[in-house]
């Protein structure tokens, strides 16, 4: 990974731009392509701990500062797996972390601000929802927003404990990280235009638990109150997407009193949420090493997005909402006009390293971390045994094949299903080439496809950077279609292919994938 970050590109180019927003003047620079770029542009107050976030008040004023540094990132654990032998720094910026990542990047194409009206696109990272960052060096945009003259929002938001944590009594809202997200867009809609963006054409994207964010993103938009529109448009989602509803309030709570234990707290003190609020009580680094430690237990040490009847209406479930077609009808009425989905063909493999497993009993555990504990019986029942004492690699790769397809490649073809059915355009895609020295030892595997989507020249060979500016092409050519009334068979998808041509073709694993819908509640008669 080539080790040249917005920072240090904006370092050494003193020209600045800036523009004029409703709450204030914000300062930018200007990367070593031209591009304009703005570096952590706050879009909410600072947040309190295990509260939901607040937008900027109108009377709200920007500080007076150059906006060009990567000086911090959302605080978060270091025992992210799938990062093994990534630097630091290239994962999560140049700065330090904070309680108060809720910012963007703003990145403009070089000829802003003579030129205005551009196409924007909001990326939101992966990480499990546990790690990352919008300064990762993967996600940084400055070369696809100058080629293709679209303005990129990179969004930062709460991971982990910070951004998840979820109780039904002591009450903890949770979906704090999703909801930063949400107000993240709204900043967006009504904001981007000082920065030469076009409101009405806005696609929010994620890769990995940024597109399991995308899918929430939907799912909310789509229960708006009547009148109310989405504030994006369109969405891609790269490998990962929602296969149940989540666990509610109650069935966290466990996992609550497991972190106030592992802090040597009381869990049912009248004044706990006032101790865990406070940072002088509890310093966030007491919150990530109980988690890298494995303190709370590997079942309660990864925090995800909870059904609690607010942020996720509980009535329908909402899976059932989404398989009833009522959820595309309603993203429509709301002004969404398609959906991007897909996957790659190796995506086990980044999978089965993100969790240390030895047995089949690792196995459960860590699944359990992201399914409730009888769907995680049901789906283990659909795998082969892996005989105790057998080789780690057996069990590792065990877990890789049911993690990857219950976080990516069933639930990518089910939201198809689902969302073709009742009419919304949708586009399917399968990336098959990756470029081969950003391969994790050789895979085709997730991630490894991030350089094609943000056209990361830095890493990229002549003849790959040709491939994804083709793959680019069409995918937005099938964009386009899509919505203009061409509809595809469900089964194809747009594949990128071993030999790097791009074209449809039918999808292969369809049927080997659906047979695993048996083990989630409410597919059986689907």
């Amino acid at each position: 990974m080539a080790t040249a970050h917005l920072h240090d590109e904006l370092a050494r180019f003193p020209e600045r731009v800036t523009v004029q927003t409703r709450f204030g003047a914000i300062r930018g620079g200007r990367a070593a392509n031209g591009a304009a770029v703005f570096l952590e542009v706050p879009y909410a107050l600072p947040p309190g701990r295990f509260l939901d976030p607040v937008p900027l008040p109108a009377d709200h004023q920007y500080e007076e500062k150059d906006y060009v540094y990567e000086s911090s990132y959302a605080v978060q654990p270091t025992n992210d797996g799938q990062a093994a032998g990534v630097p630091v720094e290239d994962k999560v910026g140049r700065g330090e972390p904070t309680e108060n990542p809720l910012f963007v990047n703003v990145v403009c194409p070089p000829s802003f601000p003579s030129a205005t009206g551009f196409p924007v696109k909001v990326y939101i990272h992966g990480g499990f929802l546990q790690f990352g960052s919008p300064h990762g060096l993967s996600g940084q945009a400055q070369h696809v927003a100058a080629e293709r003259s679209e303005i990129w929002v990179n969004v930062g938001y709460r991971l982990s404990a910070f951004g998840f944590l979820a109780c039904d009594h002591p009450r903890v809202d949770g979906n704090f990280g999703f909801k930063d997200q949400w107000l993240a867009l709204l900043w967006v809609r009504d904001n981007i235009e000082a920065f030469g963006g076009d409101p009405n054409n806005i696609q929010v994207s994620g890769l990995s638990a940024g597109a399991h964010s995308v899918h929430q993103l939907l799912h909310h938009a789509s229960r708006l109150p009547e009148g109310e529109q989405a504030p994006f448009h369109s969405a891609i989602l790269q490998s990962n997407s929602i296969v149940i509803s989540p666990k509610t309030p109650a069935e966290l709570r466990p996992q609550f009193r497991a972190l106030c234990e592992a802090l040597s707290l009381n869990p049912d003190g009248p004044d706990i949420l006032a101790i865990l609020r406070d940072p002088e009580l509890v310093p966030w680094q007491a919150i990530t090493r109980a988690i890298e430690t494995d303190a709370l237990g590997a079942q309660y040490g990864t925090f995800r997005g909870c059904l609690d009847g607010a942020w996720l209406a509980l009535s329908p479930d909402p899976m059932e909402w989404q398989r009833s077609g009522a959820f595309a009808r309603a993203l429509r009425a709301k002004g969404v006009r398609s959906v991007v989905v897909g996957d790659l063909t190796e995506e086990w493999y980044l999978y089965s390293i993100a969790h240390a497993v030895h047995s089949m009993r690792d196995i459960a555990l860590n699944m359990e971390r992201y399914y409730q504990e009888d769907v995680v019986r049901e789906m283990m029942a659909l795998y082969r045994t892996v005989p105790e004492g057998a080789p780690r690699e057996e069990f590792e790769r065990l877990f890789g094949e049911m993690l990857s397809e219950g976080q990516v490649h069933l639930p990518v073809r089910l939201l198809a299903r689902d969302l073709a059915a009742a009419g919304l355009p949708v586009v399917r895609y399968q990336i098959r080439w990756t470029p081969e020295q950003l391969r994790p030892l050789g895979y085709v595997t997730h991630g490894s496809d991030r350089s094609l989507w943000a056209l990361r020249l830095p890493v990229l060979k002549p003849d790959q950077a040709a491939v994804a500016r083709t793959w680019l092409d069409n995918i937005s050519a099938a964009v386009v279609a899509a919505e203009n009334g061409e509809a595809r068979a469900l089964r194809e998808v747009l594949a990128l292919n071993e030999d790097k041509t791009v074209v449809w073709r039918p999808d292969d694993r369809w049927e080997d994938l659906m047979r695993l819908r048996i083990a989630l509640p409410g597919e059986a008669d689907a």
